[in-house]
């Protein structure tokens, strides 16, 4: 019978999203966060400067 476990592929948990096929690095959702966390950020700057408002 053949065996389900494969020991020579190491196993892989993401940290972030508890996904099993996938490990933190290359974690889809960790990416999409951080692309939106830097375009909020840039928005505020955007509708800051606008106003006529310094944004530091």
């Amino acid at each position: 019978m053949p065996t389900m476990l494969r020991s020579d592929v190491p196993a892989k948990c993401c940290s972030c999203c508890g996904g099993r096929d996938h490990n933190y690095e290359d974690c889809p959702k960790r990416k999409s966060d951080a692309e939106r966390q830097k375009d909020a950020s840039g928005n505020a700057y955007q509708r800051g400067a606008a106003a006529g408002v310094e944004v530091r």
